[in-house]
């Protein structure tokens, strides 16, 4: 039988693979859109995704759906989770810089934090509001430095990072409401279900236009492993170590997502890095991980697809 330290051993190196898996996939997704269009890529990642992830479901024994009652619930699931979320995020990524991308989509446990504050569930400590004062300080910095700035991302692609993470916030935090009443693996089933219909319909036009004829190999072994890893694999890794860990050790390992993506970013596509943009991507990244430390215990769970 295995040791307790055994299992949170390998729990841990589990997060730190997830960790690797979603910074190394923000370059990756750089470099499949300059033969595939945002929209056309994640409506055939999404198809595959959706594939395995409901085939795990049904061979486990899952419901791909809630109870009745519970199935508006999975419908929110499904839109903040993949339907709405993925094509901003998609845009996003393509409007920005692939660190740029990681470091605003960081933000989404902030984010979370907020809403179950406004909501009542939880009081955020003061460490945690301290810390989240100073990324928001840090995100508006970056913001206001990659106004005309190509070196830290288009406006209006960070602008939409941050809708993104919104909405992967308001994912996390009714998951995690709903953890009790629907299990993991149903909720995850039912996200993909719901979610990736409503997402191909607004892909599919960019799927249909496609030129697929120039499209390299490397390209398409891109796609395959950004939809076995980064959403098929990472998703239930990242779930059994909540559960063996808890919330607090295994979302703080998530701060280093945006230093996997940068230099990830910088030795795969070239990324430049000023020092504007590490100064304010510090900043950021310091009072993350100060409200993460503060509120550890009230995080909602996030990951990054």
């Amino acid at each position: 039988m295995p040791s307790p330290l055994s299992i949170r051993s390998k729990a841990f190196l589990g997060v730190l693979l997830c960790v690797g898996v979603w910074g190394v996939n923000y370059p990756a997704t750089k470099v499949a859109y300059q033969e595939l269009s945002p929209l056309a890529y994640t409506g055939w990642r999404f198809l595959i995704a959706a594939a395995l992830i409901l085939g795990w479901a049904v061979r486990n024994g899952a419901p791909v759906l809630p109870p009745r009652g519970l199935r508006r619930y999975g419908l929110l699931l499904a839109l903040t989770g993949i339907g709405v979320y993925q094509p901003i995020f998609a845009i996003g990524v393509e409007r920005t810089s692939g660190f740029a991308a990681a470091l605003l989509n960081s933000v989404s446990p902030l984010l979370a934090l907020l809403i179950v504050a406004a909501l009542g569930y939880e009081r955020i400590p003061r460490l945690a509001v301290a810390g989240t004062a100073v990324a928001w300080c840090g995100v508006a910095g970056f913001l206001v430095a990659a106004h005309g700035s190509v070196d830290l991302g288009g406006l209006s692609g960070n602008l939409l990072c941050l809708v993104s993470a919104t909405f992967w916030a308001i994912y996390s935090v009714s998951s995690s409401r709903l953890s009790g009443r629907i299990p993991h693996a149903t909720a995850l089933a039912t996200t993909f279900a719901f979610g990736t219909p409503v997402l191909l319909a607004y892909c599919a036009p960019s799927m249909a236009r496609q030129d697929y004829s120039d499209v390299s190999t490397l390209t398409w072994v891109i796609l395959v492993l950004s939809a076995v890893f980064p959403l098929y694999a990472s998703f239930r890794l990242w779930a059994h170590a909540l559960a063996v860990l808890g919330v607090a050790a295994t979302t703080r390992v998530g701060v280093l997502v945006p230093v996997v993506a940068g230099v990830s970013s910088a030795l795969w596509t070239g990324e430049r890095f000023s020092g504007a943009k590490l100064a304010s991507a510090a900043v950021v990244l310091g009072g993350l991980a100060l409200a993460r430390l503060g509120a550890s215990r009230d995080l909602p769970p996030g990951a990054s697809g």
